[in-house]
C-alpha cells in the first residue's frame, strides 16, 4: 500500500491514514455541508472531502482513529486530496511504512475488484457480496472439464479460479496479468468458455455428417460440369479450381454438405457456386439460390445466362415477379423440373415448394437470419426411396472474409474454403482518404477528368434525405447531395439516385440506365455494397467513410475495379474524425486484401461486425475475447475434437459432469448458434 508522500494526481489508490482534525463548511443548499477530513501518516497530510455530507456523518472521524481511503487522488493548493473516498474503518497502520494488515477481508490489504455499479450499488457493497459468495460457495461448484485437459495445460480447477480471479493473492499475480486477463485463474476460464463453445459446434458438424443427402456427380453430372467449365468466357482461377474440387467433393458423399465459400470481391465465388448447381441439375435434381437484396438476385441471373447461355436452366423470383408467372413457376418446382431458382425472401413463403432440392445456396448469409436459413432448407427435406428423411446440400457464399478465430466459431458448424486470389486482368483499386476541403476539390477535379474519359462514379452516402438525421444534421444525404452534385460539380454529366425507399421497378430502371451509361453519376446509400456490377465505373467516393465498418467499405469498394480501366475509391472524412476511425480507415487505404482488412476489423470492432443479422445474437463468451485469447481458442478446439472422436456421447464415467452440464444448459447455447 502506498503513503501519502507517494501519491500521484489522477491515480486511484488506497491509503493507510489517521484522522488528525476535521470541520464542516456550510454551502449554500439549506441543511448540507462539505465535511472535510484532515488526514495523515508518517510521510504527509492527506485531505479527504465530501460535498454535501449526510447529517452526522462526522462524527465518525474522531481524532486519531485509523482508516483505509480509496479512491481517486487529486492536487489541490499543493496538497493530496480524494472527493468521496471509500472508508475502511479501524485498520492498523504499521509504524515503519504505513502498510495495513487486514487479514480476511475483503477491502483492504490485498488487490481489490472495482466492481461497476449496479443502479446506485456502490462497487464496495458489491465486493462484499462477491467476497460472501465466494467463502460460502465457490467450493461446492461444479468441476465440468475432464481432468486430463487441465492438466494437460497446467490450469487450476475452476473453484480455485473463481476466488482467485475476485480476490488475488497477494504478491503471486501481477496487476498488468489480472487487467489483461493473463493470470492462469483467467485463462482457466477463457478455455473452458472456448471447450464448451467448440465441442457443441464441431458435435453439431458431426451430427450433419451423419444425416442423409442424395450424392450427385456419378451420373452425368461431372461430364456436364467440366463442358460447361470448358465453354467459360475465362479460365478458372487456382483458388476456384480448389473450391469447385472441395464443393464436388462434398457432393458425392451421401451426406449434406455444410460448406462456407469465402472470397474477396471479384473472386468468382458466384461462377464455381454455378457450376456446381449445374451438376445438379444434370443428375434431375433442383437448386435454389437466396440473395439478399432483389438487385443481387437479377444480377445472378444475369451473371448465370451471360456465363452459361441456355445450359443453365435458370429463372427468378422475388417480390415483383408477376402473379402469372410466379404460378407457372411454382407448376415447374412442384412437377420436379430441375431447374436453379434464384430469389429474395420470396423464397421462403410457403408457395413455395420444391419437388426435389439437392443443393440450396445463400449468398451473404450474414444478412439473413438463422430462421430464414433454416425454413429454405427445409424446403428440401424429404424422404428417400428407402423411408429415410434426406436433406438438401447447403453452400454459403460470402464476400466477407472472415477471420480465422471467427470461422472457427460463429461458423464453426461449417466447412470452410478460401478463394484468395482475383481473377487474371483485375487491378487493385486505388483507394484515397480525403479529409481536407483542399483535397476535396482535387479528387473532384480527377473524377471529372475520369467521366470526360468515358468512365462513370457511385457517390455514397449514409442517408437518404435530411429528415432522416435524427440529431446527426451534419451528415449528407443521397437527395440533397445529388441535386448539388448535379447543378454545382458536374453539371455537364447525368445524375441519377438509388435508395432503399424506391420501388423494385423504379431501382432496376435507374440501374439500366447506369448500366446503358445513360447515367454517368450514380448517388446512393449501401443498397450497391453488393451485386451491383458495371464494369465501367472507375470511381466510387464514399462520404462520411468514417461512419462505415471495414468491411462494409471494402465491399463498397469492390463496386469499382471490375472492368479493364483503373480504378479509384475515396474516402470522404472529416478532419476531426476520431482516433479509431482513422486507425480504420488508414487501414484501407493501406491494402485491398480483404483477409487482412477483416482481421483488422475483428480486432477494431469485435466480433458483431461479422456476425450481423444473426437472429441467435452475438458469441455468448462472457469472459473469452477472440483477439486477445485466440491461442486458447485454438487448444479448445483441439481438446474438443479430440473428446468427440474418444467419447462423443460422453459415456464414460470421467465426462459424467460435462454431460450433466450440457444436459442441463449446454443445448440451450447450441439452438443460439445454429448457423444452418
Amino acid at each position: 500500500m502506498l503513503t501519502v508522500s507517494e501519491l500521484k494526481e489522477g491515480q486511484k489508490a488506497s491509503i493507510a491514514v489517521r484522522v488528525a482534525g476535521k470541520r464542516q463548511i456550510p454551502t449554500r443548499s439549506y441543511g448540507k455541508t462539505i465535511l472535510e477530513v484532515r488526514c495523515e501518516d508518517s510521510s504527509g497530510p492527506l485531505l479527504l472531502k465530501w460535498f454535501h455530507a449526510p447529517r452526522g456523518m462526522e462524527a465518525r472521524f474522531t481524532t486519531g482513529a485509523q482508516l483505509i481511503a480509496t479512491g481517486l487522488v487529486k492536487r489541490y493548493m499543493g496538497r493530496s486530496e480524494i472527493i468521496h473516498p471509500e472508508i475502511n474503518w479501524g485498520v492498523s497502520i504499521g509504524s515503519a511504512d504505513g502498510a495495513a494488515t487486514s487479514a480476511g477481508q475483503p477491502h483492504v490489504g490485498r488487490m481489490i475488484p472495482i466492481y461497476t455499479e449496479i443502479e446506485g450499488i456502490q462497487s464496495r457493497t458489491l465486493r462484499k457480496i462477491q467476497w460472501e459468495a465466494v467463502e460460502k460457495f465457490a467450493e461446492t461448484l461444479t468441476e465440468d472439464l475432464p481432468e486430463v485437459f487441465l492438466q494437460k495445460h497446467g490450469l487450476p480447477k475452476l473453484a480455485e479460479s473463481i476466488r482467485k480471479i475476485h480476490f488475488p493473492p497477494d504478491n503471486t499475480v501481477s496487476t498488468e496479468d489480472l487487467v489483461n486477463f493473463k493470470t492462469p485463474f483467467h485463462q482457466r476460464l477463457v478455455y473452458e468458455e472456448f471447450f464448451k463453445f467448440e465441442y457443441l459446434i464441431l458435435k453439431q458438424r458431426l451430427k450433419m455428417e451423419r444425416e442423409n443427402a442424395q450424392a450427385f456427380g456419378q451420373h452425368g453430372g461431372l461430364a456436364v460440369l467440366r463442358d460447361s467449365e470448358s465453354k467459360l468466357p475465362f479460365q478458372l482461377t487456382g483458388g476456384q479450381k480448389t473450391a469447385l474440387r472441395e464443393i464436388l467433393e462434398d457432393l458425392a458423399q451421401p451426406h449434406p454438405m455444410n460448406r462456407l465459400i469465402q472470397g474477396d470481391v471479384g473472386s468468382g465465388k458466384t461462377a464455381v457456386a454455378f457450376l456446381a448447381a449445374g451438376c445438379v441439375l444434370a443428375e434431375g435434381a433442383q437448386a435454389a439460390l437466396m440473395a439478399p437484396t432483389e438487385i443481387l438476385a437479377e444480377q445472378h441471373v444475369k451473371t448465370a445466362r451471360r456465363l452459361f447461355g441456355g445450359r443453365l436452366n435458370t429463372a427468378l423470383l422475388t417480390g415483383k415477379t408477376p402473379a402469372d408467372e410466379r404460378l407457372e413457376l411454382f407448376r415447374r418446382l412442384e412437377g420436379g423440373e430441375p431447374l436453379l431458382l434464384i430469389g429474395t425472401h420470396a423464397l421462403l413463403e410457403d408457395p413455395v415448394v420444391f419437388a426435389n432440392l439437392g443443393l440450396v445456396m445463400i449468398d451473404e448469409q450474414h444478412r439473413f437470419g438463422v430462421e430464414q436459413r433454416r425454413t429454405l432448407r427445409k424446403k428440401g427435406s424429404h424422404l428417400n426411396p428407402d423411408g429415410l428423411s434426406r436433406l438438401p446440400h447447403s453452400l454459403i457464399l460470402t464476400a466477407t472474409p472472415i477471420p480465422r478465430t471467427l470461422a472457427l466459431t460463429a461458423y464453426g458448424d461449417l466447412a470452410v474454403t478460401s478463394i484468395t486470389e482475383l481473377p487474371p486482368g483485375r487491378t487493385p483499386v486505388q483507394t484515397r482518404l480525403v479529409r481536407e476541403n483542399a483535397d476535396r476539390l482535387r479528387a473532384y477535379e480527377h473524377i471529372g477528368k475520369e467521366l470526360a474519359n468515358g468512365r462513370q462514379a457511385y457517390f455514397i452516402f449514409p442517408l437518404v434525405n435530411e429528415s432522416e438525421a435524427e440529431g446527426f444534421t451534419q451528415l449528407k444525404s443521397v437527395i440533397v447531395e445529388a441535386e448539388r452534385l448535379g447543378k454545382e460539380v458536374f453539371p455537364e454529366f447525368t445524375v441519377g439516385i438509388l435508395h432503399g425507399q424506391m420501388k423494385s421497378d423504379e431501382k432496376a430502371c435507374v440501374m439500366a440506365r447506369f448500366q446503358a451509361n445513360e447515367i454517368q453519376i450514380l448517388v446512393s446509400t449501401t443498397v450497391v455494397e453488393v451485386g451491383v456490377d458495371v464494369p465501367n465505373s472507375s470511381i466510387i467516393a464514399i462520404e462520411h467513410a468514417e461512419r462505415f465498418g471495414l468491411s462494409q467499405l471494402h465491399q463498397l469498394r469492390g463496386r469499382v475495379g471490375r472492368g479493364q480501366h483503373l480504378s479509384y475509391c475515396y474516402l470522404l472524412t472529416s478532419s476531426r474524425t476520431g482516433e479509431v476511425a482513422n486507425q480504420r480507415l488508414d487501414i484501407l487505404e493501406e491494402t485491398t486484401d480483404g483477409f487482412r482488412i477483416s482481421e483488422a476489423d475483428l480486432e477494431i470492432r469485435g466480433p458483431g461486425e461479422f456476425i450481423g443479422t444473426r437472429q441467435a445474437g452475438a458469441l455468448p463468451f462472457r469472459l473469452a475475447n477472440l483477439v486477445r485469447d485466440r491461442d486458447w481458442l485454438l487448444k479448445a478446439r483441439d481438446d474438443a475434437s479430440t473428446l468427440l472422436k474418444e467419447d462423443a456421447d460422453l459415456i464414460n464415467k470421467e465426462h459424467a459432469s460435462l454431460l450433466r452440464y450440457f444436459t442441463r444448459e449446454g443445448q440451450l447455447h447450441l439452438e443460439r448458434l445454429k448457423t444452418s
